[in-house]
């Protein structure tokens, strides 16, 4: 028996055998064409076109299709439609003499290139993209004589090197319940879809092909990342223990869709979700959430070749909104940083982006962006219950100079004439120290805060969390980050403006009794442990509060960690 660590991409628990998979790529042919073939290609590759998109809308309109599935498809679609791309092939046909099929490699390698270039996670993803639309096409024009996916049944556990979007819906057919990849990002396309489709994934496994052969018995567990190769009698009754609980917690959560998230003592919390794509809306209904607490609108910069438009994003926003009325959505303006997006406006280099021109200040640094932004959101307001949130937010002089630019903005849509909500709560996030020093003021002006915890550990114990040099002084309970949360919560009391929780700390559930108890009433949390904090609150009760109220948050930490890990457990464990 062998155990092996990797990455945990997405929950799932199977076991079968392995079996590699090894998808072949097409040989592009070589050979030039004349002048007089040249429009006989341009046909084909027309016909090319017109059988992948007719391919991609009949999925589209299956209805075992998911949300998900819905939003990576309508991207491939857009590719194939892509004008420039489509100039750039026909060009190469007719004027380089390329065959049609060496004219999409081509064309495809080249933006492929671009993007992989590009130092941002969610480039890459655009990368993966387009390498799944270039295959779809080749697939077309030069098919493979074996489907390497038509072997595989629920005993496999499939091995990759590498895996597209599109291949996801071929293993969910074939009733895969789990598989390994060499790599794939968490925020991943792939990754994505394997969560929706509730297939098992686990990556990043070291000297994979070493540890594992074709037809090994192996056990994978996607919620923690753990590949057995082999495993023994003990490992596998654990395997069907585990299988047990996970039913028991799926009936758990159903029972739970449909209840109040309500204390002993009937005291209301609502918990929203914390998002970072569009598609991943479908999952306030799915779970009867009270919203979503921030919808991080990143993705729009870092996902994109060009500037998002005004347009663009007042679709994503309505449609978002729209779904999920009249709950509300929760908008983050763009949390960006100059590095990040560098390909798409040129910023210098920054020794230390976190302490540089990031969150509100690149907005306020570039104004036509946040201008854009601001009035797709006001115009989207009109088809549900948006809220908008600054990230970055240092004083009240910060939030109230954000929050002029906005009433620009929706001076300039009534100029226009064109339909939007001026009328919707604007908000800060509290995720520097000064921030949560000045909360008192900043109560006073905001409809709501959102305290970040994240970023207020980061700043206020000066750690990088993803820095394993000092992740060990990262820790989210600290005294001196509850003091500060405390002192905004009891500021935000005195002037009636609601505070929610945002960062990672409302998702575990060690500190659900303690964010209470200090008089928290909104949570934003994952998607994956909203049943589990859910499950929390509703055990909480009046005798937590004055646990809470009589603690001294001056103390040391061992005494903090006496507070959460031992006399609040048994609101927890």
């Amino acid at each position: 028996m062998k155990t092996m660590k990797g990455t945990g991409i997405a929950k799932g628990l199977a076991f079968g055998k392995a079996k590699y998979i090894k998808i072949m790529r097409s040989e592009i042919p070589a050979h030039n064409i004349s002048k007089a073939e040249s429009k006989a290609e341009l046909a084909i590759f027309e016909d090319i076109l017109d059988k992948s998109r007719a391919e991609l809308q009949n999925y589209l309109k299956a209805e075992q299709i998911s949300e998900s599935e819905k939003e990576i498809l309508g991207t491939h679609l857009e590719i194939i439609d892509d004008p420039e791309l489509k100039e750039q092939i026909t060009l190469s046909i007719t004027k380089d003499s390329h065959n049609v099929a060496k004219a999409i490699d081509l064309a495809f390698e080249k933006a492929i290139i671009f993007f992989q270039s590009m130092e941002n996670e969610m480039f890459s993803q655009r990368a993966i993209d387009f390498a799944d639309v270039r295959k779809r096409l080749l697939h077309i024009v030069l098919p493979q004589e074996h489907d390497p996916f038509a072997d595989l049944n629920a005993e496999s556990i499939p091995i990759f090197s590498e895996i597209s979007p599109s291949e996801i819906s071929l293993l969910s057919k074939q009733h895969v319940g789990a598989y390994i990849c060499k790599g794939i990002s968490y925020t991943s396309h792939v990754g994505i879809l394997s969560r929706a489709l509730n297939i098992g994934c686990v990556s990043n496994i070291e000297e994979l092909e070493e540890y594992i052969k074709e037809g090994d018995y192996v056990i994978v567990d996607g919620e923690t990342g753990t590949v057995i190769r082999q495993p023994d009698d003990e490992a596998l009754e654990l395997f069907a223990q585990q299988l047990q609980i996970q039913d028991l917690i799926h009936q758990k959560g159903e029972r739970l869709r449909d209840i109040e998230s309500h204390t002993k003592d009937a005291r209301h919390i609502d918990i929203a979700l914390n998002i970072g794509l569009p598609l991943e809306i479908d999952q306030v209904q799915e779970l009867r959430s009270s919203g979503v607490g921030l919808f991080r609108t990143e993705f729009l910069f870092l996902a994109q070749d060009h500037l998002p438009s005004e347009a663009e994003q007042y679709k994503v926003y309505s449609e978002m909104a729209s779904k999920i009325a009249p709950k509300p959505l929760t908008i983050r303006t763009f949390d960006l940083g100059g590095d990040k997006i560098s390909h798409l406006i040129p910023a210098p280099k920054e020794e230390n982006p976190n302490l540089g021109n990031r969150g509100v200040r690149f907005s306020l640094a570039h104004p036509q962006i946040l201008r854009t932004q601001l009035k797709a959101i006001l115009r989207a307001a009109v088809h549900g219950n948006i809220r908008i949130m600054f990230p970055m937010i240092i004083d009240v002089d910060d939030f109230l100079e954000a929050k002029r630019i906005l009433g620009q903005c929706a001076d300039e849509l009534y100029e226009e004439g064109t339909a939007h909500n001026a009328d919707i709560q604007v908000g800060s996030m509290i995720e520097i120290p000064s921030a949560a020093l000045s909360s008192c003021a900043l109560a006073r002006e905001c409809d709501f805060l959102s305290i970040g915890t994240n970023d207020l550990v980061q700043y206020t114990l000066a750690v990088d969390r993803n820095n394993e040099a000092v992740n060990r002084y990262y820790i989210q309970h600290h005294p001196a980050v509850l003091k500060l949360i405390r002192a905004t919560i009891i500021n935000a009391s005195r002037h009636g403006t609601p505070v929610s929780i945002c960062g990672e700390m409302a998702s575990i559930k060690q500190y659900i009794p303690l964010l209470i108890g200090m008089g928290v009433k909104e949570l934003s949390v994952n998607a994956a442990v909203y049943y589990e904090i859910k499950s929390v609150v509703r055990n909480c009760d009046a005798k937590l509060h004055m646990i809470v109220k009589n603690f001294d948050f001056s103390t040391s930490l061992p005494k903090v960690d006496e507070l959460v890990y031992r006399t609040l457990k048994p609101y927890y464990s």
